[in-house]
């Protein structure tokens, strides 16, 4: 979808998106691009849903296992 920047710097956002997204979103900036996340209403149960997929693995291998991909991804 197209979405429009007014001069003012004001980015239209059609309803059913904007109900989507609810009143608050975080804007993250990307190299390509920006993604726009809509802010959980209880953000402490949405990072309990997340723990609980997470692999289990030692804390230390998730992040030795992050850190890899990261630094593949920056090649």
């Amino acid at each position: 979808m197209l979405a429009r920047i007014d001069s003012k710097g004001r980015l239209y956002i059609p309803k059913k998106m904007r109900e989507k997204l609810g009143n608050e979103v975080y804007l993250v900036e990307m190299d390509d691009g920006i993604i726009v996340i809509p802010k959980p209403k209880d953000p402490v149960r949405e990072l309990e849903e997340i723990g609980k997929r997470l692999p289990d693995k030692p804390i230390e291998e998730l992040k030795k296992e992050i850190l890899k991909q990261a630094m593949e991804e920056l090649e």
